[in-house]
């Protein structure tokens, strides 16, 4: 950490207030496209991983809306309120 804070200083780019408009809103663009881009990367690797379990979710959501007694007689769910409000 201390070796970016030293080539942020020889760069000249201390802190933020320090900064110009120009690389503020550079800065900020940059910012927004590796967002994009790591969004673009990151959520159907995510979906594609955790599709099992919410394919349990919908299931469960589907047997709950035509069962609510019997599902929450399931320990596990009667003790969250969402689910089993009483």
């Amino acid at each position: 950490m201390d070796y970016l804070k030293e080539l942020l200083n020889r760069a000249g780019l201390g802190s933020w207030e320090t900064w110009s408009t120009q690389y503020r809103v550079l800065a900020v663009v940059v910012g927004l496209l590796v967002a994009y881009w790591g969004l673009r990367v990151v959520v159907p690797t995510v979906l594609r991983i955790l599709r099992p379990a919410l394919f349990l979710v919908i299931v469960l959501a589907a047997v709950w809306v035509l069962f609510p007694n019997e599902i929450c007689s399931i320990e596990i769910f009667s003790k969250v309120p969402l689910i089993c409000a009483k």
